[in-house]
């Protein structure tokens, strides 16, 4: 399972990643995000097909 998580604190975003079980052995990766990186995020979600300069 796995389980995405985002939290808008207005001055950061703070997006965890959640994988494993509900009983145990979970491991989470937290990152935390400026408002740059967040906008960066939704536009590369919004336009998938579309890559960044930095991933050609």
């Amino acid at each position: 399972m796995t389980k995405i998580e985002v939290k808008d604190y207005g001055f950061q975003t703070l997006l965890a990643i959640w994988t494993g079980t509900d009983r145990g052995g979970a491991t989470a990766t937290l990152i935390y995000l400026t408002p740059k990186q967040r906008q960066q995020l939704i536009k590369a979600l919004q336009n998938p097909e579309q890559q960044s300069d930095n991933e050609q």
